[in-house]
């Protein structure tokens, strides 16, 4: 995690070389394979889609390619952690709501448990790592966990599910559709997908079938997601729709008479949504950095610790500036994607001054620079110089 993070000696080799690191413990030590005689794990084939569910049919979409709702409402399960509970909100940098630890486990249940977390741990840093690659127009290294052979074969049980054994029974939401859950199901896709979809690595009619199934995956985490009027942790919800979202950037869109659209984006090349999912994706986006950006003006207190406690954000913040840019550069009438992308640099700017990294500052600025010429090509106010966007705690001023 540190060495994802804005620090003086960052570089992105540097980041590389750890993550590779890690990656070579978690293999080495056969982490991933532990919970093979478990009864609930999952288990998937090489070269397919990492699919938990499989009775749903595939769902007819709109012509613009847009997400048809599903008729079943539902509602999960969720009951927050009480007061006394290990995992409290006080004890998590980056989620408010962390899975359950009984105490009453023996010494080996919390090893195998440790080790789960360890190694969803490590895919959520692989998972970013991709995404930045990706944004970037960067190729990604080969990693153990981002190898389907290696890791989808025979995977772990999700965080915090063990402790849900034997109660299923007598819920409606199966443990599989836990928010943790949920989360580590939207970052298996989005990896299975940008590892072997993105580079059509299959025939046409196999890529096809995978392009089928991945959208069926889709919209069952849509669907559990929307079951979760929980609101136990809005940020983990948004990841998952945002590695939902990021799905259909990379892979061939699924018309509804199970054809792909031309619209795939080669390896390497500026990735793709067609216009309506570029808006729903920038819709969501908006609200989101609105939110973010509220949390600006109180740095002092816990509503800024996305800010004052989570320097690893530089990279995902840049991330979603590159997006919004590839948006307009496919579509320049697509100005909503300059107004998120400024939207963005706002708290790209804040950390950049709270955690100070040569090589990200230099990275933003080019960011920075590229979205004011963007809007000045289309007249369009340009964003704010980074000092005039800064909250008054971070310029000295009252």
């Amino acid at each position: 995690m540190y060495e994802s993070s804005a620090h003086p000696l960052y570089t992105p080799e540097r980041a590389r070389r750890s993550l590779a690191y890690l990656d070579g413990i978690v293999r080495q030590l056969g982490l991933t394979f532990l919970d093979s005689n478990e009864p609930d794990v999952l288990t998937f084939t090489p070269n397919a889609v990492p699919i938990t569910h499989r009775r749903r049919p595939f769902d007819q979409m709109s012509k613009d390619g847009v997400r048809t709702p599903h008729a079943i409402s539902r509602k999960c399960d969720c009951i927050p952690l009480p007061n006394s509970s290990i995992a409290t909100e006080q004890s998590s940098s980056s989620w408010s709501f962390t899975p359950p630890w009984d105490p009453s486990w023996t010494p080996e249940e919390m090893h195998k448990e440790s080790c789960r977390r360890l190694c969803w741990s490590a895919l959520n840093l692989v998972a970013r790592y991709m995404s930045h690659c990706i944004a970037f127009q960067k190729e990604p290294s080969d990693l153990f966990l981002t190898d389907p052979s290696n890791v989808f074969e025979r995977f772990r049980l999700f965080p915090g599910e063990i402790s849900q054994r034997g109660s299923n029974e007598h819920k409606a939401q199966s443990s599989k559709e836990s928010t943790w859950a949920l989360y580590c199901r939207s970052m298996l896709l989005w990896i299975f997908c940008t590892t072997r979809l993105r580079k059509n690595a299959f025939s046409n009619t196999e890529t096809t079938d995978l392009a089928v199934e991945a959208w069926s995956e889709t919209l069952e985490i849509q669907d559990a997601l929307d079951s979760h009027t929980c609101n136990l942790d809005m940020a983990l919800l948004y990841m998952c729709r945002e590695y939902v979202y990021k799905y259909v950037y990379f892979v061939p869109l699924v018309r509804a008479d199970g054809g792909v659209s031309s619209g795939h984006a080669e390896a390497g090349n500026s990735p793709q949504f067609n216009r309506k999912q570029a808006e729903q994706w920038l819709y969501y986006q908006s609200l989101f950095i609105r939110r973010v950006k509220m949390s600006i003006h109180h740095l002092g207190d816990q509503d800024g610790h996305l800010f004052t406690r989570q320097p690893f954000q530089v990279t995902w913040f840049a991330s979603q500036v590159a997006i919004c840019l590839a948006l307009w550069e496919e579509d320049k009438s697509l100005l909503d994607a300059l107004e998120v992308a400024k939207d963005v640099i706002v708290p790209v700017d804040v950390l950049n001054t709270l955690w100070p990294c040569p090589m990200l500052l230099s990275k933003c600025d080019d960011l920075h620079k590229r979205v004011t010429e963007a809007c000045h090509s289309v007249n369009i106010a340009a964003p704010l110089p980074p000092n005039c966007s800064l909250p008054p705690l971070l310029r000295g001023g009252p």
